[in-house]
């Protein structure tokens, strides 16, 4: 338990003793992200290379405090990370073009899906799949990898909202690794829990630094990771978390992670119906529509990741009715809630152009009567003028 801690609070002293000097550095430097286009939330620029510093604080804790000896594909997993990261700092400081990025993911997902063997291998009766063929098993953990990375890169959109769900899901497969034994994986995923709140720390609105491309990378991967991980830990046993007993694993992960994946397909979703590229930037996440309720940046990230623990306490709680009774019950909870935000949001929009509409209306009457009463007035005086002259033209 004292490692545990140890390496919680280590990861986070690194980063947070380290985010000022950094800032500093890339103000000089001017490394930072300016709001240049539209979609751009923020109002004035800042840094945009925290992830350099949460990366570090979660390599040094795990070098320090994790025997290798007891994770044999730790290597495979920290090089797979730092091809991650070095796409993701490359991108934030000089850009990378897309397909580039894209074959970096695939690279690392490769290389931690088959020489580290953390793959997917078992999906326990969820949609009919139990055990997988090594190449379905491969081609599935790297969906799930390349996917996870770019669902966290995009939800990091506004203040605090990637961070904090960073945080309460590494917190929570910590917890879930530390029931079922693997204490490697709990201390790696409290590296990654010490780094982030080292970070949230100057990244609460308004923030004073953004992980960037390559914070949120480095996050995605690692959370993809762990959440094959811990379905293979929970493959085909029951894990005890004190009197609650752990049987629908797969689940149980897709819960963990269904708002960064939520938001995901539902984007893609809206731009190849609208016959756009899917990996076109917009305006259209979950995030974009809580600022268009009329909340700040905490109040938003706030709400999305009560929104997650939500699925996550559901899941936890209906454990007993399976994985493919489960998932469909947090298919229908996403359904009812996404609908019921976007017929709320569509009603706001009706009223504020009714409103908007009665304005323009009031002001062209203000308008009108405005102008009748200046022709009015032109006319009288014009009659005034007329009668004027002619009586000088003619007296009598």
């Amino acid at each position: 338990m004292i490692t545990f801690l140890l390496v919680f609070t280590f990861s986070l002293l690194v980063v947070a003793v380290s985010i000022s000097p950094l800032i500093t550095i890339a103000i000089k430097k001017r490394l930072f992200d300016a709001p240049s286009e539209s979609r751009k939330i923020h109002k004035r620029i800042i840094p945009n290379i925290g992830g350099l510093a949460i990366f570090s604080g979660f390599l040094l804790a795990v070098s320090l405090f994790i025997k290798t000896t007891d994770f044999w594909n730790a290597n495979y997993l920290l090089a797979s990370g730092i091809v991650i990261f070095i796409t993701g700092l490359k991108d934030d400081i000089i850009g990378v073009d897309p397909m580039k990025k894209f074959a970096a993911q695939f690279a690392a997902a490769f290389l931690i899906t088959i020489l580290g063997d953390i793959r997917i291998m078992n999906l326990d009766g969820l949609l009919g799949f139990h055990q997988l063929s090594y190449a379905f098993s491969i081609g599935l953990s790297v969906f799930v990898i390349v996917g996870m990375i770019n669902a966290f890169n995009l939800v990091d959109g506004i203040d605090g909202l990637a961070g904090f769900l960073g945080l309460m899901t590494s917190l929570t497969y910590a917890c879930l690794f530390y029931a079922a034994g693997y204490n490697e994986w709990a201390c790696m995923c409290l590296a990654l829990a010490g780094a982030i709140t080292g970070f949230l720390i100057h990244n609460i609105s308004p923030a004073k630094i953004f992980m960037g491309d390559c914070g949120s990378l480095v996050l995605g991967f690692l959370i993809a990771v762990s959440t094959i991980q811990f379905i293979n830990v929970g493959g085909g046993k029951v894990i005890e978390l004190g009197s609650l007993s752990i049987t629908s694993v797969p689940a149980l992960a897709l819960a963990i992670v269904a708002l960064p994946i939520f938001d995901t397909l539902r984007v893609f979703t809206i731009r190849i119906v609208n016959q756009q590229s899917p990996f076109k930037a917009d305006k259209n996440h979950m995030h974009h529509r809580m600022l268009a309720l009329g909340m700040n940046h905490m109040q938003a990230t706030a709400t999305l990741v009560s929104v997650s623990l939500v699925f996550v306490i559901t899941a936890f709680s209906l454990q007993d009715i399976g994985n493919n009774q489960l998932v469909a019950t947090l298919v229908l909870m996403v359904i009812v809630m996404n609908s019921g935000l976007s017929l709320y949001l569509f009603s706001k929009k009706v009223n504020l152009d009714a409103k908007a509409e009665a304005a323009k209306e009031a002001m062209l009457v203000k308008a009108d009567v405005k102008h009748a009463a200046v022709a009015s007035k032109v006319v009288s005086e014009g009659k005034e003028f007329a009668e004027e002259i002619l009586k000088k033209v003619n007296p009598n």
